[in-house]
């Protein structure tokens, strides 16, 4: 079981419609480190997982995707601007696998017209931590700013700073905790998502903003969070319209595997839905 590259990506760049890639980033984490060693666990996880989708009738492995594997993280904006870039330019949908949240602006500023739903327990609406705009708790404020005016929803929040929470309500950020999305129930969230962020869309999946009973292996957990089938449901309802994906923020030395294990499987669940709602 396991392998150096995500189980089923074994096409390449020039014929796949999914490309797969890793942004092992470690270098702002405030409680956990180890975040550097995400991309490799979820790819070693995914090989637990038949690629038979049986619910929404649809086989991974005939469904063209190719690995580019872990970029260096030498100069991460520019090494993930390029690869997704790239990707863009051979038709391929990015995926991408962190690394910390703070890769996510990099990839989220080479899409055109895109709308950004977040995963997050974090608002993540600094403008700056420790001295660092570009730190993994500054990433919902720098995917806003490259976003041109398109809007940018962060679902699941459960921790905010008095500064955070008064800019957020002074720009009319809108957000939904994690209690109001168990209020308003999937069918309640689909229809606000729906609302709030029509045409296309980026998902970033922060893996902390679901509860650490599902996702105990994060770098900043929080308790109180989102239940994974809600998120994997939600993600299968936008699929259709989403045209790039990430999963950040899990930290393998924290996990006992099944973090890793949910990531790899809500990415095969995004590939799986987009392709079902194409049929």
């Amino acid at each position: 079981m396991g392998g150096t590259l995500f189980s089923d990506a074994e096409s390449d760049l020039k014929n796949s419609k999914y490309a797969i890639f890793g942004a092992p980033l470690d270098i702002t984490g405030t409680h956990r480190r180890g975040t550097g060693k995400g991309p490799a666990s979820i790819r070693h996880e995914s090989y637990t997982f038949e690629p038979f989708v049986p619910d929404l009738d649809i086989d991974l492995s005939d469904i063209r995707t190719c690995d580019l594997g872990d970029l260096p993280m030498k100069d991460p904006k520019r090494e993930i601007s390029e690869t997704v870039r790239m990707i863009l330019g051979a038709g391929s949908i990015p995926v991408m696998l962190g690394g910390e949240h703070s890769v996510s602006p990099y990839a989220v500023g080479e899409l055109s017209d895109v709308s950004v739903l977040v995963f997050d327990a974090h608002l993540d609406y600094r403008d700056e931590l420790k001295g660092d705009p570009n730190n993994h708790a500054c990433a919902t404020m720098r995917m806003k700013q490259v976003l041109r005016g398109k809007p940018i929803l962060p679902v699941g929040i459960r921790s905010i700073c008095k500064s955070e929470f008064i800019r957020a309500k002074n720009d009319g950020l809108i957000y939904i905790t994690a209690d109001r999305a168990r209020e308003l129930g999937a069918d309640g969230l689909k229809g606000f998502i729906d609302k709030n962020l029509p045409g296309k869309l980026y998902i970033s999946v922060d893996m902390d903003g679901i509860d650490p009973a599902y996702a105990p292996g994060v770098g900043t957990p929080e308790p109180y969070g989102l239940d994974s089938v809600l998120v994997r449901d939600i993600i299968r309802h936008v699929a259709g319209r989403t045209h790039g994906f990430d999963i950040v923020e899990v930290c393998p030395p924290a996990d006992n595997g099944n973090t890793a294990a949910l990531a790899a499987r809500l990415v095969k669940d995004f590939i799986a839905a987009r392709e079902h709602a194409l049929k």
